[in-house]
């Protein structure tokens, strides 16, 4: 099976969720000369991703400047992996035209409103222990009031996962100890999040 690459237009999107994300699919984040901040929110769903995801600064600023630094990237992409799938993430109907033109050329592609809808149900493989453990850091991270002992970390993982097994959820918290997420001491939990 080809690679699949999103390639994401964080100007014009900024809302949308990597979790779930099927394991055969690389992310190229491209995010403004100007923008300061990446979202939260983002930087802690990219990180169970690794290398799978790269993120690309444009530079220069100007009237549609990231959009034909995408445009660029999909042609590299298309280039070294003519039967690579690529999805755009964009709202802005100026890609159209060009991936009427590749699809005209033979390529794999397409532009998306949604993660969503780039990658159905259908597409996505069922949801993963790594699903599972990014959605738990996610959590825990956002979470003002954290657990500072085992049985209130357990019960938290058993609201935040019901459907789980009881192994399944005891394996995502020994994982969040052996990847130093969370510490004990004296019976004491703290977070490294």
């Amino acid at each position: 099976m080809a690679d699949r690459v999103l390639l994401i237009d964080l100007e014009n999107v900024q809302k949308f969720d990597l979790f779930g994300l099927p394991s055969d699919v690389r992310v190229l984040v491209f995010y403004g000369a100007t923008q300061k901040k990446l979202p939260d929110e983002l930087v802690i769903q990219a990180q169970p991703l690794g290398t799978r995801l790269t993120w690309i600064r444009i530079s220069g600023t100007g009237p549609n400047a990231l959009d034909f630094h995408i445009a660029f990237y999909l042609g590299k992409e298309l280039t070294h992996r003519p039967t690579c799938d690529c999805t755009v993430l964009s709202k802005d109907t100026g890609f159209d035209p060009l991936i009427r033109h590749l699809l005209e050329q033979g390529h794999r592609c397409r532009r998306v409103n949604s993660v969503k809808s780039a990658f159905p149900k259908a597409m996505t493989p069922p949801e993963s222990e790594q699903d599972h453990f990014g959605r738990l850091i996610s959590l825990l991270t956002k979470e003002k009031a954290r657990p500072t002992k085992r049985k209130g970390l357990a019960n938290k993982v058993k609201y935040w996962f019901p459907k789980l097994s009881d192994d399944e959820r005891l394996t995502l918290v020994q994982r969040l100890f052996e990847e130093a997420h969370i510490r004990e001491l004296d019976r004491t939990l703290t977070c490294a999040l």
